[in-house]
């Protein structure tokens, strides 16, 4: 309240009577000198108001302008005493709302601040709960990412060994197909080889027929030195020497075909297991292949099963999350609007203090000006 507003009272102190009061002392000082104009009273009668304690003497006055300016005064004093009245039980009232202010400063009775605490402590347990359980979720996701991590290593090795293994297999391949070419010129050589053979065989009979008809047809002429000589022993022995020369190549033609078949049985025996080995290796590497798909496959699964498990928790715990803070956002809220009214109040109560002490100090002025008005006016 403004120290210029309208007068108000003080009832009572010391077992004094009711006294008016103004909001100054220029007021009071103007209200007396437009009342005592107003009742046609002499301007030197309201002289005394305007100077300090103690008052000068007033100035000679006629009996009869005394009189009226104490009508006057009388009745601006019953106008006052009504006031003051009127302004004593608003001051009541004022004194006693700045009394309950006060006592419920003291001892608020509004709001059972243990009660709203309450709540809030079970929010700050719950808030730890789930900071802890955030705290265990980072450390699993952490474990979680770390087992994911050494998958995708040993995924990894796993790929480098397929791709090792897989250019082993297309080594093996290559040898295969080489072998295979090899084994192909093996028997187009042994074929032809055979066709040699009989070649060779036909020609060498050709020419066993051709000298056995040429000795059919042969003319031999011989002269009998002797009688005792006899034709069909020397045929025979020519026979015979022929018979052992054809045997002779045919044992040679033998052995060389024979040492040329053991080379390639031998080559070819090599060839066969040098091709067993690389089937056996690679029926080996590709069911090494497929054990290796299925361990990745069961690793991409496992991965995606993790991935998918971490998702699930974040959102679960964030479901969570969200009416906690809603609530916790609405109690700060709550607490906000409640210091600000708090604040408020006691900016009022500081405001009523304020204008209680004012106008203890205006009615102690007050007072003051009464007390050196009255002996003037008596």
């Amino acid at each position: 309240m403004p120290s210029n507003t309208a007068a108000s009272m003080y009832g009572g102190a010391g077992g004094r009577g009711s006294r008016a009061s103004v909001t100054t002392l220029d007021g009071l000082r103007n209200v007396l000198r437009n009342e005592t104009e107003r009742d046609s009273a002499p301007a030197p009668a309201a002289a005394p108001v305007t100077q300090a304690a103690p008052p000068a003497p007033p100035a000679p006055v006629a009996p009869a302008d005394d009189k009226q300016t104490l009508r006057g005064l009388n009745k601006r004093l019953q106008d006052y005493l009504g006031k003051v009245n009127e302004l004593q039980a608003e001051n009541d009232d004022l004194e006693k709302q700045i009394d309950d202010i006060l006592a419920k400063r003291e001892k608020p009775e509004g709001r059972d601040w243990d009660e709203v605490q309450k709540p809030l402590d079970e929010l700050r347990e719950k808030i730890k709960d789930i900071a802890m359980d955030s705290a265990k979720l980072l450390l699993e996701n952490d474990n979680t990412k770390m087992a994911n991590d050494d998958l995708k290593n040993k995924l990894q090795d796993e790929k480098n060994a397929r791709t090792a293994l897989e250019r082993e297999l297309e080594d093996l391949n290559k040898v295969m197909e080489d072998t295979k070419l090899t084994q192909e010129n093996m028997k187009k050589e042994i074929e032809l080889v055979k066709d040699e053979i009989d070649r060779l065989e036909k020609e060498h009979k050709d020419m066993v027929d051709d000298l056995c008809d040429k000795i059919k047809e042969s003319k031999v002429e011989v002269e009998l030195v002797s009688q005792n000589s006899n034709l069909s022993e020397i045929i025979s022995k020519i026979r015979k020497q022929y018979e052992k020369l054809g045997e002779k190549n045919r044992k040679e033609a033998e052995e060389w075909y024979q040492s040329k078949f053991d080379n390639i049985k031998e080559a070819d025996a090599q060839n066969i297991e040098a091709t067993n080995y690389g089937k056996t290796e690679l029926k080996e590497k590709l069911k090494e292949k497929q054990t290796l798909e299925i361990m990745i496959t069961s690793m991409h699964r496992t991965i995606q099963n993790l991935e998918v498990n971490l998702k699930n928790t974040k959102l679960e715990y964030d479901q969570q999350l969200f009416p906690i803070n809603q609530t916790i956002m609405n109690l700060e809220a709550e607490l906000k609007r409640v210091r600000s009214q708090v604040e408020h109040q006691v900016h009022i109560n500081n405001e009523l203090v304020s204008v209680k002490m004012k106008l203890e100090a205006e009615l102690r002025k007050y007072d003051d000006l009464m007390k050196s008005i009255m002996p003037e006016i008596r």
